[in-house]
Formats: structure tokens, C-alpha cells, sequence
């Protein structure tokens, strides 16, 4: 018999009941699911990124005490040297504040996955920083301590002033530790599927 005279089942098997069983597969696959406690491991991982970033700046600062009193004792008199040197100790306390913030992101990225969860722990890390590193400059005999007579004469001034730098900071955080958990999930089943399902 010849290839043009074979006859073919124009039936489906019977083992396919309806249209309904050629239904694309992919609809029956579950969207992954976020794991549980996210929020609890993002507050955590902000309070240990912000603190550990505080102890840092502090311990800069000891360490280099004698430039810092230098500078209380001297003013705007201090030489281009110690200005630049004090300058660079503060860019160098802030870039790892930034770094810490966005390792607290892609930590949190990783353990919980919900990118917004990065964004918390980073606005942690920021505020908690500059708050720790802000507060202990009035504790006497510390490089660069605030006299309690300049904190009674505008204690709401500087306390807004304070609030306002660590919003700020809190901000910045947030954005850098955002990226970070961008980093590591962008990736993930989870977002693949919302990005899938945005694209169909």
C-alpha cells in the first residue's frame, strides 16, 4: 500500500475527553510564592546593617581622635592637610554606609525576595547610621562633642535638623538597598512570571 493510500484516525485518541485537555500546560503551573517572615528579616538585617554601619563611623572616629579634637579646638583655622584628611574620613564613613545598604538589599533580596522589602532595610541602614553616628557626638569628651549649652539653645532646631538628615539619609538608603535587591532577583521565578504575565 502506498504512502498516499494509508488512512489516518481523523478521531483524537480516546484518551483526550474534550478541547479542554489541550489547554496550554503553562496555565496549570503555579506563580511561585514569596517566602514567609520577609518583613521580619528585612527589619532585621536594616537594624544589624545600620548599627554595624553606626559602630564603624564611630570606631573611624576614634581612631583618629586627634584629628577630630584638632578640628574642634581649631575651627575654621585647621590646615588644608586636616581638612582634607577629616574630609576623606567622612566620605570613607558614608561610602560604607552606602555599601552596607546595599548589601542589607541584596541580603534581604535573597532570604524574603520582595524587592520592597530591600527598599525598608535600606531606609533602616541609612537612619540608623547617621542617627548613631549623629548622637554620640554629644556625649562629653568624644572627638567633636556638641557642648550641652549649644544643645539648650536650640534643642527643637537641631533636633528638627537632626530628623530631617536622617530622613534624608533614610531616603538614600532605601534607593541603594532597592538596588540591591533589584540585583538578586532579578532573576527569580517570581518576578519572571510578573514580567511574563505584563507582557501577554
Amino acid at each position: 500500500m502506498s504512502n498516499s493510500e494509508k488512512h489516518y484516525p481523523t478521531s483524537r485518541p480516546d484518551s483526550v475527553a474534550s478541547d479542554a485537555d489541550y489547554i496550554d500546560e503553562r496555565e496549570y503551573v503555579e506563580a511561585p510564592s514569596l517566602p514567609p517572615n520577609g518583613l521580619t528579616v528585612a527589619l532585621g538585617v536594616g537594624c544589624v546593617g545600620g548599627v554595624l554601619a553606626a559602630l564603624l563611623s564611630i570606631a573611624t572616629t576614634l581612631f583618629n581622635a586627634s584629628a577630630f579634637q584638632e578640628v574642634a579646638r581649631l575651627g575654621d583655622k585647621i590646615s588644608y592637610g586636616t581638612a582634607q584628611y577629616i574630609a576623606g574620613l567622612t566620605c570613607l564613613t558614608y561610602t560604607v554606609t552606602l555599601i552596607l545598604a546595599f548589601v542589607a538589599g541584596y541580603v534581604v533580596g535573597k532570604r524574603a525576595v520582595r524587592r520592597l522589602y530591600g527598599f525598608y532595610a535600606g531606609a533602616l541602614v541609612g537612619a540608623i547610621s547617621y542617627l548613631g553616628s549623629s548622637l554620640v557626638q554629644y556625649i562629653p569628651n568624644y572627638p567633636g562633642h556638641i557642648s550641652s549649652s549649644a544643645v539648650s539653645a536650640s534643642a527643637l532646631s537641631g533636633t528638627l535638623v537632626l530628623l530631617l538628615f536622617a530622613l534624608i539619609w533614610a531616603v538614600v538608603g532605601a534607593l541603594i538597598g532597592l538596588w540591591g535587591a533589584f540585583t538578586t532577583t532579578k532573576r527569580h521565578p517570581y518576578y519572571l512570571a510578573k514580567q511574563a504575565q505584563v507582557e501577554e
